[in-house]
């Protein structure tokens, strides 16, 4: 890194609190601490890195090139939303900035995404407009899962009529131009008020990788609090940095947190329903791992025969990130 972000003994004095959850993703986490050092979050801020039992030397580098960094290393991977408590439990800025180490920030995007913050006063959550690295546009808005669509997956949706519009699981298609309310974001990088956290609660640890964000964003707006999108604020994702390296272990845990999502909200009689959709739905997912799909590039499937959609007349019909 080449500058020290303000770490001053007065922790009262940050205003924006930067979280990364870092698992095995040493050279994609220097880049992002050097988008965001080169560009930072508006007035005095922290960088926060929780280290989940690493062993590509992520902790040792992080001590020797950015030393400026407060590193919480856990002996082993304690889960995302664990690691994600302990470093909110941590920090002390009112706007948190949680991302994956795997994102680059372009100028002006950690400033534009506080200050939607801080302009819209229901706003718990807002997210950036997404990009791949070569520019393409990568889907960031959706809405709440239902359980049909959760079932039905992102390829499902893809083959719907209605491509370009505000509507489903991902929001495919449409430009992430207009800065609005939204169902949901993608959880790759996003600003939550600290007010907001302190109302709702801390993410549920239950949730070991993947759909915790859909748990959080869900007590979120039972809580009356608003998710934003702020198209003027871009983040490159590389994506699936440290999903790659565990793909059968991703399957499984997704489908756990699936589960777990719909579990908490129906009444006790669903669970074994729940259980066996759920458990038939990962079998299948498992089996085609082992076959040599390669799931996570399946569900993020090349966007670059189209264009990258900043007018609403071009939206390609297939972008962006899914969960199926």
């Amino acid at each position: 890194m080449s500058a020290t972000p303000p770490m001053s003994g007065d922790r009262g004095a940050i205003a924006v609190s930067v979280i990364i959850v870092n698992w095995n993703a040493r050279d994609a986490l220097g880049g992002c601490l050097e988008s965001l050092v080169s560009d930072p979050p508006p007035g005095p801020w922290e960088v926060i890195v929780i280290d989940n039992g690493s062993t590509d030397g992520s902790i040792e580098w992080l001590r020797t090139h950015a030393p400026e960094v407060r590193l919480i290393a856990n002996a082993d991977n304690r889960g995302l939303p664990a690691a994600n408590n302990q470093g909110i439990a941590a920090s002390s800025g009112q706007a948190l900035l949680i991302c994956n180490p795997d994102v680059v920030f372009r100028p002006g995007a950690a400033a534009a995404m506080v200050d939607l913050l801080d302009r819209r006063s229901r706003a718990g959550i807002v997210v950036p407009r997404l990009l791949y690295p070569d520019g393409g546009l990568q889907t960031s808005a959706g809405d709440l899962p239902t359980l049909v669509s959760a079932l039905k997956g992102r390829q499902a949706q893809r083959h719907r009529t209605a491509v370009g519009t505000p509507e489903g699981l991902w929001w495919d298609g449409w430009p992430h131009i207009e800065e609005r309310v939204i169902g949901r974001g993608h959880e790759a990088a996003y600003v939550v008020r600290r007010s907001a956290v302190a109302e709702v609660g801390v993410q549920d640890e239950r949730f070991r990788l993947d759909w915790e964000g859909f748990d959080w964003t869900a007590r979120f707006r039972d809580a009356g609090w608003e998710v934003w999108l702020c198209p003027a604020a871009e983040v490159v994702h590389l994506g699936g940095t440290s999903i790659r390296q565990v793909p059968f272990r991703w399957v499984v845990s997704s489908h756990r947190g699936m589960y777990r999502y719909f579990a908490k909200r129906r009444p006790a009689y669903w669970r074994p329903v729940l259980a066996t959709l759920f458990g038939a739905r990962a079998a299948i997912k498992l089996a085609a791992t082992a076959a040599g799909v390669a799931m996570y590039e399946r569900a993020h499937r090349d966007h670059r025969a189209h264009k990258d959609h900043s007018d609403p007349d071009e939206a390609p019909p297939d972008a962006g990130p899914s969960v199926g």
